[in-house]
Order: structure tokens, then sequence, then C-alpha cells
């Protein structure tokens, strides 16, 4: 003799306990500049790059096999360094964006910096405060090739860059296709050119070292 079931199936329970489970939701999505703030505040001493995006920035479009996205690329070489991103392309004119104070205490904790020159002020101040109290020495720029980095049409927008840059005091070279690697030198000159012609990780990383090692 069997016995009566009076609660339903073992599956029916089971059912029963995930219909009244509640949905899981997705993870909130955490910046990652503020979480690296928070570990520098906390008392930890990551090490890591920080790359100000520029406003003309972004994904590439990859229209063939062919087509190039170096901030990808970057990525890429840097690693096993960490690269944070800061992102201000998005804001508008009324955001003042990260505040200065935490902008320098992630500049000048940084290992390196990379960034690529633009006419944006949200950059130019950035900028400002890297040459007046921050790190300029340990920032590497980028002089992107066409269709690299964002749509923007870097060779058509270099020379306004250029004199953008000269109003602070730092002295661009003009503009050379193929995409180049530089540094700034003490008086704010571009100097340590490396060329990377035909992107690819390893590339960038050696033309990365190089640069670093003139810094040291």
């Amino acid at each position: 003799m069997g016995r009566e079931s009076t609660g339903g199936s073992f599956l029916d329970t089971l059912r029963g306990k995930f219909a009244r489970r509640k949905p899981v939701e997705p993870p909130a999505t955490v910046d990652p500049v503020l979480a690296m703030l928070d570990r520098l505040h906390s008392g930890e001493h990551p090490d890591y790059c920080l790359y100000l995006r520029p406003a003309a920035g972004g994904p590439v479009i990859k229209n063939s096999p062919l087509s190039v996205d170096l901030e990808e690329l970057l990525i890429k070489a840097f690693d096993p360094l960490p690269v944070i991103t800061l992102d201000e392309s998005g804001k508008g004119a009324a955001d003042t964006g990260l505040p200065d104070e935490s902008f320098l205490t992630l500049a000048n904790r940084a290992r390196v910096l990379c960034l690529i020159p633009t006419t944006d002020a949200r950059f130019l101040k950035r900028l400002r405060v890297l040459k007046t109290i921050g790190p300029l020495s340990r920032c590497i720029f980028v002089m992107p090739e066409q269709g690299t980095v964002g749509t923007a049409d870097w060779p058509a927008l270099w020379p306004a860059i250029r004199d953008a840059l000269a109003a602070l005091g730092i002295e661009l070279s003009g503009y050379t296709a193929g995409g180049w690697l530089f540094r700034l030198d003490a008086e704010g000159k571009s100097c340590t050119f490396r060329p990377i012609v035909n992107p690819n990780p390893e590339k960038i990383a050696r033309a990365l070292e190089a640069i670093c090692v003139e810094m040291s």
C-alpha cells in the first residue's frame, strides 16, 4: 500500500519554490574610474594606466577585416597593466565631469597615462592640470592614423590641436600619417617618436616600452 500524495509531486514542489523566488537582477554596472578611486582611497596601491578617451574617440566602425580599433590594441598592448578609461566624451557642457582633485589623484597614482590630444575644452582643462601640478612626464601621447580612433578626421583636426596645445606651452609636431606614439620633454616639446604603422599589440607594446625607458 502506498501513501496518498497530499502536497503534489516533488517536481511540483520545486516549481512552486522557483515561482515564488524573485527574479535575479543583473549586477549593477560599476564605473571603473569610481571603483579605482575607491581602491585608492581605501589605501590600496594598484598599478594601472589612465587613458583619457578623446571627445572624438570611442569604438571604430569596422567596415572590413582590415579595420583597426586603436583603443582595443592599446589595451592589449598594455596588458597585464590594466587600462582605466576616463570617458567624459558624452557629457554636456553643463556637466563639469570628474572633480579636479579626483582626476589628479587618479593621474598621480597611475603608472603611466595615455592621451590623444584634442581641442575639446574638457581635455584641455585636464592637460592644463597635468602640466601645472600633475605627472606630465609620465604621459604617452598618440597621434592616431586616420580611421583608427573614433570617427574624427585626425589629419584635418591636427593643426587646430597644435594651436590649442601651444597656448598651454606644449609644442606638437605636424601630423604625419601612419600612427605615432610620443612623449614630451622637460620643455613641453614632443619627442621620442615611435611609429605604429599597421599596428598590432606586439608592435605597440614595443613602442610603449621604448618610450617608457626614455621616461626613467
